[in-house]
């Protein structure tokens, strides 16, 4: 169970002087400097485009789940290639891009070379020079740490930096008493033993590994930024966990709120308690947000300093969402976020014909891609070979990634938002017993009629009581159905479903006035309570008991560019308590 933020903030200025701290990538991250994970996907990007002689810049959007889907579906295929998401594919994916250490060295440099302080940066400046913040041990590269204490103290020999190519010294700095120390523990892009291999990770220097060792011995820890996937100082840390005079002050663990530790950190957690020890996992929001609460649990900083460092700082933060009332909900809104869609699709470059004529296309290939006209040649989603075949009649052309933007899904007659909500529409129903279908410019999701008594529509029936049916007198069947669309609101996405009913077409114009009385009456019927229900149903058809899904529109992986998108279950209401 996590401690609150604010929990520890009640003690750690009595404990300040006697804690070190761990630092890895994650508090570079709001300082412009990628975390491991981003780098890693540069690595497998680097290494996908140059082993298939594509070029680098198709695939630079690595936010989108189908370029990282078709780059991940080519090492999936390999033997010797670390589990995806794994501790070990870092350390594999940076030796196979850059097999020179003075190459991942360079690589390093540059990558770190755009970063800024921070405010929770400058705020451990103050701390540091207020003797609060003594020890530091970070298993990044970049300068961060350095150009901290650079900026706070004059003299150089105030503090000492100890890195691959210092640990005698810094062993030394460490045992003369003098503080701030900080530790690199993996080097930085200057060292010539930059740490980032397998092979060069597990023979980590033992010197700087003493020095966190010996530390623990007087001192409590705090880590943040971290993620406890580097054995060589996990094991450090699990042989002080054991040890009945070290961490005295305790073990704190920063974790994102809502996000869950590695088993590794939990199970040093637990193994810190069982051997009576105090040990914690502390949520945050974020790494600037915590440094600026833990600073006001100090009442000894001057306030010239405070003043200073708060001259330019304006800070946001999101409010907890209220606890859940206890009646009934007075309105309940039916749109859920759309947390991640995709950034890109890909773009074949040809004189193709109008919108028509591709679809017609599409249609005569018997394939499953989806595709728009643009001016630039034909926009679409689905395997690279399907698109191939459908248009081979325009002759060569060439392939490119079409940017998916903001401003697509702001217009609803944007024909680039027409494709995606085709894309969600078909990923949504994957592996369903659903059918899609659209209306003019509605878009539509419906029980497959063969599989009418298929498990997954016994609380849809529930609900309504029959989900299909003959709209009276006329041959014309309905059936009840899902219309979704997608809204641009506030700078979000969002994805909006509204439970109606369909019926079937008909050519016979008695038949088809209808139509909208037999909905409207139906429809008219489900007021709040049944409404509610019956948009549970679909949550439930649509996402079991997951509260967040990744779907796609095509099976993955693919050669090609898919559609994929992350929702969340969600939708917000209004409560009393």
């Amino acid at each position: 169970m996590a401690i609150s933020l604010s929990e520890f903030v009640k003690f750690y200025p009595l404990r300040a002087s006697s804690m070190a701290w761990l630092f890895g990538a994650g508090s570079s991250v709001s300082a412009g400097v990628p975390s491991a994970y981003d780098l890693t996907w540069d690595f497998k990007r680097r290494i996908y485009c140059a082993e298939q002689a594509y070029p680098l810049h198709l695939f630079s959007n690595l936010t989108d789940n189908g370029i990282r889907e078709q780059i991940q579906s080519y090492f999936d295929k390999q033997t010797g290639c670390p589990k995806r998401d794994s501790s070990e594919e870092y350390s594999y994916y940076f030796e196979r891009a850059f097999l020179s250490p003075r190459d991942r060295s360079d690589y390093i440099a540059r990558q770190t070379s755009g970063m800024q302080l921070t405010y929770g940066h400058k705020v451990m400046g103050i701390l540091m020079k207020h003797a609060k913040l003594n020890l530091i041990f970070t298993t990044n590269f970049d300068k961060a740490f350095e150009n901290i204490a650079s900026a706070q103290f004059e003299k150089l020999e105030n503090w000492y930096a100890a890195d691959l190519d210092s640990g005698d010294n810094g062993l030394k700095f460490f045992q003369s008493g003098k503080r701030p120390l900080i530790v690199k523990l993996h080097g930085d892009y200057f060292s010539d033993k930059i740490k980032n291999t397998s092979m060069e990770l597990q023979g980590q220097d033992r010197r700087l590994r003493d020095i966190l060792s010996m530390s623990l011995d007087t001192n409590g820890l705090c880590v943040m930024g971290y993620s406890g996937r580097d054995k060589s100082i996990m094991d450090v840390l699990r042989e002080s966990a054991v040890k009945s005079s070290a961490l005295s002050n305790g073990l704190f663990w920063f974790n994102r709120a809502g996000g869950s530790p590695a088993q590794e950190v939990i199970d040093l957690i637990e193994l810190a308690k069982s051997n009576g020890k105090q040990a914690e996992i502390v949520e945050i929001e974020t790494f600037d947000t915590a440094w600026a609460d833990l600073i006001k649990g100090f009442d000894d900083i001057p306030i010239s300093d405070m003043e200073k460092l708060n001259e330019h700082y304006h800070r946001s933060t999101n409010q907890p969402i209220p606890d859940a009332g206890i009646k009934y909900p007075l309105i309940r809104l039916n749109a859920i976020p759309i947390i991640n869609y995709p950034a890109t699709a890909r773009l074949y470059k040809c004189e193709a014909g109008n919108t028509k004529e591709v679809k017609k296309l599409i249609a005569e290939s018997k394939t499953q891609i989806i595709g728009i006209r643009k001016q630039s040649g034909i926009v679409g989603f689905g395997p690279d070979i399907s698109f191939e075949k459908a248009f081979e009649s325009y002759g060569e052309f060439d392939t490119d990634l079409f940017q998916v933007g903001e401003k697509h899904l702001m217009y609803d007659d944007s024909a680039t938002k027409s494709l995606l909500t085709t894309a969600l529409q078909m990923a949504l129903i994957d592996g369903k017993p659903l059918r899609l279908t659209k209306k003019r410019d509605r878009y539509f999701i419906f029980p497959d009629l063969k599989k009418i008594s298929d498990p997954a529509f016994v609380v849809l029936k529930n609900s309504m009581l029959s989900i299909s049916g003959t709209i009276p007198r006329s041959k014309l069947t309905w059936v009840a159905a899902l219309e979704i669309s997608i809204q641009y609101v506030l700078s979000k996405p969002l994805l909006v479903l509204n439970p109606t009913i369909i019926a079937s077409k008909t050519s016979e114009r008695t038949e088809s006035k209808l139509v909208a009385p037999f909905v409207k009456e139906i429809t008219a019927r489900w007021y709040n309570q049944k409404y509610d229900g019956i948009l549970n149903s679909w949550l439930k058809i649509l996402f079991g008991d997951e509260k967040e899904v990744t779907i796609s529109a095509f099976t993955r992986p693919i050669e090609g560019v898919n559609a994929s998108f992350t929702i969340s279950k969600t939708t917000a209401f209004t409560k009393t308590l």
